[in-house]
């Protein structure tokens, strides 16, 4: 599976997410802004990183905004 298919199936929440991470928003403050649990949004970031073959949340945050997935 190549990088573009694994960027193609992120979710609408693993978006959101990385899109609240990118703004500085803590996982409790994304649980506070979108009334999801923290679990999930764990879940859901965890995700994202491995579908953007990041090793952490920033890099994932990097390669979502230069690939234009998130602004």
């Amino acid at each position: 599976m190549s990088m573009t298919d694994r960027i193609d199936r992120l979710g609408a929440l693993e978006l959101r997410c990385l899109s609240l991470a990118a703004r500085g928003r803590t996982r409790l403050e994304m649980m506070r802004e979108t009334d999801i649990p923290v679990e999930r949004i764990d879940r859901a970031l965890e995700e994202a990183m491995r579908k953007l073959n990041a090793n952490n949340l920033a890099e994932a945050v990097i390669r979502a905004a230069r690939l234009e997935l998130i602004s």
